[in-house]
C-alpha cells in the first residue's frame, strides 16, 4: 500500500461518504474495506499517482468490491468518469450499428475504444475477467489504450491477475497484460473472509431491484394468458408466456436452451424491469452450456439491478457445478440475496 497522503476536507468528506454507503447496506466496514477506501482516495487525490495507471481490486464475491467502487464513481466528475460492466462494455463496442462491411474485428474494437472513452479521465471496469482466448486480446487492447491515453483505470475482479485465463493452453495470451498490471497498477485483495450478502437482513419492504426478487420451488402456477407473446430481439424472436408493460414471464427453455447470448440478455434487461424465469430444471443435472447461460443471465440482472423471480425445480444449490469454482461462488453469493418462497399463486402484474 502506498504511503498515506495528506487529506483535505473534500477527501475526508468523500471517505465518509464511501463508508456511509457500506453502513446503509448494513455493513460495518471491516479493516480490508477501509484500506481499500484509502487506496482509492490516495489514487485519485495524488497529482502524480506515483506513476500508477490504475488499481486492480480482486477477491471472492460479496466482499464489497462493486459497492465501494460504485459509491466511489458517484463522487467523481460525471463528465470525465465512466463505469462499465464487463458484458455491457464489449456488447457496446461490438454493436452492429457501428460496423462497416468487411472491417476486421480489431479495427472495430479500437474505434469503439476511441468513441466510448473520448474525454474520459477515469474508467471503472467492474468484473474484469478473462475466460476465453478472445477476451485476452480485448483486455490487452483496453489496458494498452488506457495507458497510451492517460486514462486512469480501476478494475474489480473475482480473480487475482495470475488467475486470468487460467488455462495452460491459452494462458500465455494474457501474460503481457498480467505483467503490465503488476508493474503499473496497485493490486489489492479485498477479503476479510466474510460474504456480506449472506448477512443481508433487509425487510421485504426495503428491498429494491435485484434484492426484491425471489426463488420459488416448483410446482408453480402461471398467469392466465390466451396465447404466448413474441418478443423481437435482433433478427430473431423469443416466445414469452405473458407480458405487461414492465413485467415478462418467460421459460428457461426460451432463455437458456436457444441461441441466446449475453448481448441478448443485456438488450432484454433494458426493456423490462421485472422478470419471471419459469420451469428452471434441476441444477444438479443442468448441462454446462445451459448452466453458463443462466449464470450470465443472473450476472446481467444483478449488474443492472433488475428484479427477477426464478421458478425452479430445486433450490439451485448445485448451480455452477460444472463451472470454475470462482464462477460458482459468485452465483451462490448472488442467489443468496433472493427471497426463498414456497409455491404460491402469482399473476403477471405482481
Amino acid at each position: 500500500m502506498p504511503e498515506s497522503l495528506p487529506h483535505d476536507p473534500l477527501t475526508t468528506s468523500r471517505r465518509h461518504s464511501l463508508l456511509e454507503a457500506l453502513t446503509a447496506r448494513g455493513i460495518d466496514s471491516d479493516q480490508s474495506q477501509r484500506i481499500l477506501v484509502e487506496i482509492l482516495e490516495g489514487f485519485i487525490d495524488s497529482q502524480a499517482t506515483d506513476g500508477r495507471q490504475g488499481v486492480y481490486i480482486y477477491g471472492p464475491p460479496g466482499r464489497g468490491k462493486t459497492l465501494i467502487t460504485n459509491a466511489f464513481v458517484a463522487l467523481q466528475p460525471a463528465s470525465t468518469t465512466r463505469r462499465f460492466h464487463f458484458h455491457e462494455f464489449f456488447r457496446m463496442l461490438n454493436s452492429p450499428t457501428h460496423h462497416v462491411a468487411g472491417q476486421p474485428m480489431g479495427a472495430i474494437f479500437s474505434q469503439g475504444l476511441e468513441r466510448e472513452l473520448h474525454g474520459v479521465d477515469l474508467l471503472v471496469f467492474d468484473e474484469f475477467h478473462c475466460t476465453e482466448p478472445g477476451d485476452a486480446m480485448l483486455m490487452g487492447k483496453l489496458v494498452k489504450y488506457c495507458s497510451e491515453h492517460n486514462v486512469r483505470l480501476i478494475t474489480t475482479s473475482n480473480y487475482g491477475p495470475e488467475k486470468l485465463l487460467d488455462d495452460d493452453t491459452f494462458h500465455h495470451l494474457v501474460k503481457p497484460t498480467i505483467e503490465h498490471i503488476r508493474q503499473n497498477f496497485e493490486v489489492f485483495e479485498l477479503d476479510n473472509a466474510q460474504d456480506y450478502r449472506f448477512l443481508d437482513e433487509l425487510s421485504a419492504a426495503d428491498r429494491t431491484g435485484f434484492r426484491s426478487g425471489s426463488l420459488t420451488r416448483l410446482p408453480q402456477e402461471f398467469p392466465d394468458s390466451n396465447q404466448s407473446v413474441l418478443i423481437e430481439i435482433g433478427y430473431d424472436r423469443i416466445e414469452a408466456d405473458a407480458l405487461t408493460e414492465d413485467t415478462v414471464w418467460i421459460s428457461f427453455d426460451q432463455m437458456c436452451r436457444t441461441r441466446r447470448n449475453t448481448a441478448d440478455y443485456l438488450e432484454l434487461a433494458s426493456r423490462y424491469s421485472r422478470w419471471h424465469i419459469t420451469k428452471i430444471p434441476s441444477s444438479s443435472t443442468m448441462p454446462m452450456d445451459e448452466e453458463r447461460r443462466l449464470a450470465n443471465l443472473i450476472d446481467v440482472f444483478y449488474d443492472k439491478d433488475i428484479e427477477v423471480h426464478l421458478h425452479a425445480e430445486d433450490d439451485l444449490s448445485e448451480l455452477g457445478h460444472m463451472l470454475h469454482d470462482t464462477e460458482k461462488a459468485r452465483l451462490t453469493s448472488r442467489l443468496a440475496q433472493l427471497e426463498r418462497r414456497e409455491t404460491e399463486r402469482t399473476n403477471a402484474s405482481s
